[in-house]
């Protein structure tokens, strides 16, 4: 009897011991998967179009208030500097001055610079096809769009874009040779017609933490902290732009966020130069060096 009652005991034991060691494990392999996962809510609309409601969101917010005037965030000097003038002749396709972008759809200076980027953009022309994207899981997996398979029209700009790397730091596509010379293989990198360069507009990627695309929306309408940086950066680059278009149209560039905004370099001139047309089709790849790109 004592023999059968310390092996029932025995057979106790053990199972306590394994059920406690499987739950154990369930939960470090559980944290581990959310660990790397990324915002479940937010990567299931990775890659797919963006809605008619948020394409018109994105109209209201690039048309809606610019916001306050003038902006600190573009800096020509100094260990901070991320605007600086470009050397060689101008970027011009279809007589219009080119706007390059080249970044990484995993990066989260490209996530947060996308939105100021965008919304600058849409108050010179329309965008299309544009498609949801994140950053990568392990890069604060910030809503975003990717410029993939996106196209842009505009009577004043020409737009071509470049994710040179996806979400998982593959390359995925080509950079045009006569736009190798001056990038840096930083990202994200705009080349303003090949007068302006600008790096990293905005520092502060955490203005994005924990929010997805109707939050973001909302904030910009609103103004409230990330709603402004976002306005300021729109308004940034809005004034670089108008810089190439000689500050048409008047309707955007007059704008006093827009024309309070101080470059701090001189106005390019294109009178007498002479102008490269730029390939609108990748032409040769830009290979990854060493370190990090950002």
């Amino acid at each position: 009897m004592r023999a059968r009652i310390k092996r029932r005991q025995r057979i106790r034991t053990i199972t306590i011991v394994v059920t406690i060691a499987v739950i154990a494990v369930s939960l470090v392999v559980g944290f581990y998967i959310a660990l790397n996962s990324g915002n479940s809510a937010l990567d299931k609309y990775i890659g797919l179009p963006v809605s008619s409601a948020h394409m018109a969101s994105l109209y209201s917010a690039s048309h809606g208030s610019y916001g306050s005037a003038g902006s600190s965030l573009l800096v020509t000097s100094g260990s901070n500097a991320n605007l600086r003038a470009a050397s060689g002749q101008p970027y011009t396709a279809n007589g219009k001055p080119v706007v390059v972008y080249i970044g990484g759809d995993f990066c989260p200076y490209c996530a947060v610079e996308r939105w100021s980027l965008i919304m600058a953009l849409s108050r010179f022309g329309n965008f299309s096809n544009l498609h949801y994207m994140t950053s990568a899981s392990d890069e604060g997996d910030y809503a975003t769009f990717t410029f993939t398979g996106s196209s842009y029209s505009s009577k004043y700009v020409a737009f071509q874009s470049f994710e040179q790397e996806d979400r998982n730091r593959n390359i995925q596509t080509n950079i045009p040779a006569n736009y190798s010379s001056e990038f840096t293989n930083s990202y994200p990198y705009v080349n303003f017609g090949n007068k302006y360069i600008l790096q990293t507009l905005i520092p502060d990627t955490t203005i994005l933490t924990g929010k997805n695309w109707t939050q973001i929306f909302s904030d910009i309408s609103t103004t409230d902290a990330t709603g402004a940086v976002i306005k300021e950066g729109a308004n940034a680059i809005t004034a670089l732009i108008c810089r190439l278009t000689s500050n048409v149209p008047a309707s955007v560039c007059n704008e006093f966020a827009v024309s309070s905004t101080t470059i701090g370099l001189a106005a390019p001139s294109y009178a007498s130069q002479g102008i490269l047309a730029v390939a609108s089709s990748p032409q040769t790849t830009v290979q990854k060096s060493a370190g990090r790109w950002w």
